[in-house]
């Protein structure tokens, strides 16, 4: 089951939101209209940028959450951010130029079962629990999937036949909230998801690893929940930027025992649509990678993919990559725009030698969550990406 409930949300005023809003999880920051007075940063460098400074010291740690919680003060008493004064539920919408996709923003039970798929890193862990312990802040939900429910979305149809409470329009898409503050669609709600029976954890294993930790003194944590039929995993690539150049002929020899290799006809970039099958760029060639049987037949499990793969014979064993997550070395290009992103790294770097995988399925990432498989760090760009800032909560 899923318990989840009503929240106090912490959003921009509408008139500074697209300076606060930060549109791009994986891009620097939003420039923002530039007409507007003060030139305010995002507020994920605001409310998030002085806790990650290095080296991190108790000192300058004690220091930045001060100034996290001053500044976020200082925001919602200068009306920049506004502070709900009802607790709702939202239904949120994102139209992205080929589709749109919907979900309840809630906030929900830890302490509920959450099936997950991905492998999360100590250290990275541990500094998100000490971020939400020193500021009790949350800038952006976890994403979580389940079966389709009728009665959910019959519920989201009706929110979205009215005016929207919140809307905000970026280069990615265009979001709306609804509140559901009524009592009885609350409760409608809240015994319809009562009424699932699996949970999955699509995005934000960081996250929910790190409120755990934190049980009980946080004992819930901001989510959207998308069914499987509105998710949408895309295709996610990666680009390994070695500290020097990487020899062919080595290179060859450390694959060729574990994949049939073949170039690509004409030079043609390779994205696969098959399993088993990797593209790879090196040295300004592309070339075809399918895995040979005894790279994946060994293991007690049929089901490995192909990210797992990649992991266990190429990133880990040849660069030494092991949390491809934080790996400064690896580069990972998503979506619509994944294959020009890796151009521009080809570009800049001539030693740059990059992967393609055929994008997973959502079946595959419930059947992996279902089986325990977990899956390297990053392993899926998952739509959709919620802009840092549309909708933040402080736990009380």
């Amino acid at each position: 089951m899923a318990t989840i409930k009503p929240f106090r949300a912490i959003h921009p005023n509408p008139f500074y939101a697209d300076q606060l809003v930060f549109t791009k999880p994986q891009a620097e920051s939003v420039a923002g209209d530039t007409r507007q007075p003060e030139g305010l940063p995002p507020l994920k460098t605001l409310l998030e940028t002085g806790a990650r400074q290095r080296p991190e010291t108790p000192e300058g740690q004690a220091l930045a959450y001060r100034d996290i919680n001053e500044t976020l003060n200082h925001l919602l008493e200068s009306e920049r951010l506004w502070l709900d004064q009802t607790p709702a539920i939202y239904v949120y919408e994102v139209t992205h130029p080929d589709y749109q996709q919907s979900g309840i923003w809630a906030l929900t039970e830890l302490n509920e079962p959450i099936k997950t798929h991905e492998l999360t890193f100590d250290d990275s862990v541990r500094r998100i629990k000490n971020y939400r312990e020193h500021t009790g802040l949350e800038g952006s939900p976890i994403l979580l999937t389940y079966a389709p429910e009728p009665v959910i979305d019959d519920i989201i149809r009706e929110g979205q036949q009215n005016f929207p409470d919140v809307r905000y329009e970026s280069p990615a898409g265009l979001h709306k909230l609804w509140k559901i503050e009524n009592p009885n669609n609350l409760a409608r709600l809240v015994a319809a998801f009562a009424k699932i029976e699996d949970v999955y954890l699509a995005d934000g294993h960081h996250r929910k690893r790190s409120g755990e930790l934190l049980l009980p003194l946080f004992n819930s944590i901001s989510a959207l929940y998308m069914s499987t039929a509105e998710l949408k995993i895309r295709r996610y690539n990666r680009v390994v930027i070695p500290e020097h150049a990487v020899n062919a002929t080595w290179l060859f020899n450390q694959l060729l025992p574990h994949f049939y290799m073949q170039e690509s006809f004409n030079n043609k970039p390779v994205q696969p649509f098959e399993e088993r099958r990797i593209g790879m760029f090196f040295k300004g060639n592309w070339y075809h990678l399918k895995a040979k049987p005894n790279t994946y037949s060994y293991c007690t499990n049929p089901n490995i993919l192909d990210v797992s793969i990649l992991q266990d014979y190429i990133l880990s064993p040849l660069f030494h990559i092991t949390d491809p997550g934080t790996d400064k070395r690896l580069k990972h290009a998503g979506g619509e725009k994944a294959m020009s992103e890796m151009e521009d790294l080809f570009r800049d770097n001539p030693n740059a030698i990059g992967f393609t995988l055929c994008p997973m399925t959502v079946e595959q990432l419930c059947n992996a969550a279902d089986n325990s498989i977990n899956l390297p760090p990053k392993s899926t760009w998952i739509d959709p990406k919620i802009p840092y800032g549309l909708l933040l909560y402080k736990h009380e």
